[in-house]
């Protein structure tokens, strides 16, 4: 696992830049995806330290992501921030069952820096 890396999953290509130009300012690397099939692929391939991840993309929705990730014994362990405009009980639950629901930031709500110092609080608790 790659301990300094963060895969930003967004079919938004304004919030992948922002993000990347951000995290690339605390020293950190970023691979992105515009959608969850290539994210998985990305995933699979790079080993990110932690995913920040949309829930509502074409192909591949977060949710499927995140099934999918927590199925394979080698990714289940990389921290998951969910960045997304769904703000709903139902979706939270979902999060939740999938573990998931520790970092579940809602885009409308939060800035960019509170989303990096979830990034790096997440990424702290990877090394611990």
């Amino acid at each position: 696992m790659n301990q300094k890396l963060v895969c930003i999953v967004d079919d938004n290509d304004d919030i992948r830049e922002i993000y990347r130009m951000k995290f690339a300012s605390e020293g950190l690397e970023t691979v992105t995806a515009a959608d969850g099939a290539e994210g998985m692929k990305v995933i699979r391939e790079k080993r990110p330290a932690v995913v920040l991840l949309d829930i509502q993309m074409p192909v591949m929705d977060g949710i499927a992501v995140l099934r999918e990730l927590k199925a394979d014994r080698e990714l289940s362990e990389i921290p998951v921030i969910i960045l997304s405009n769904v703000d709903s009980d139902d979706m939270f639950r979902t999060v939740t069952d999938l573990g998931a629901a520790e970092y579940y930031l809602i885009k409308s709500l939060v800035d960019p820096q509170r989303v990096i110092d979830v990034t790096m609080e997440a990424l702290q608790k990877g090394d611990e």
